[in-house]
């Protein structure tokens, strides 16, 4: 069974205020999901644990008189309604509403904002390192423990990392790949021998 179990759309608002009562048949106080429109432009999306009720109230709220029809979608767990009237209200920015409503859902913008940093450094460091490089050889062989576990990989020269077949656009995302974890320095978490055959940072050759 999907989330959304019954709906209706696109019903006047005069159905609503002359047969309320066979809605409240219909319906009989069921959560869910609803929008209104004024002709065929959305005006405002809400959600209710009371679809029936909520929908009545505006035909007495500052609402009134600025829509003309409805749509309700009802939902099968009362818990969902939170995260699906966030995603409606962010995604169709109906002029109804004044606020946005807060969704559980974690705001990943931070992170790649950081991601994006961290490829940026490592590419400078590649690109105005390489020429400097204490590490001749076109790729370079790098690896790591992570939980007991030793893994290999290869940095190539235009700044990717191989790892099982894999392809990843930094020693970071590689290194992220992983320990499953938002944030890594593969500069750090990757080692390589230098020409003494100690085994080393990455940061220390590049």
């Amino acid at each position: 069974m999907g989330i959304i179990t019954k709906k209706l759309q696109n019903i006047g608002i005069s159905a609503l205020e002359n047969y309320s009562f066979l809605l409240t048949e219909l319906i009989a106080g069921q959560p869910g999901i609803y929008a209104l429109y004024k002709g065929d432009d959305l005006y405002y999306l809400g959600k209710a644990v009371n679809l029936k009720r909520r929908l009545s109230q505006h035909l007495k709220d500052r609402h009134y008189k600025k829509w003309d029809k409805f749509s309700l979608f009802i939902v099968n767990n009362e818990k969902h309604i939170d995260d699906l009237e966030s995603l409606l209200v962010t995604v169709c920015e109906p002029k109804g509403n004044r606020q946005h409503p807060r969704g559980k859902a974690v705001n990943l913008e931070n992170d790649f904002k950081k991601r994006i940093d961290t490829y940026r450094q490592e590419q400078d460091a590649l690109l105005f390192g390489r020429k400097q490089a204490a590490h001749p050889r076109k790729t370079i062989p790098l690896q790591a423990i992570y939980k007991n576990k030793k893994y290999t990989a290869k940095l190539l020269s235009n700044g990717n990392v191989v790892l099982n077949k894999h392809v990843f656009s930094s020693p970071s995302a590689a290194g992220r790949f992983i320990t499953g974890k938002t944030s890594n320095n593969g500069l750090l978490f990757w080692k390589v021998k230098d020409k003494k055959g100690n085994i080393v940072p990455l940061k220390k050759i590049l």
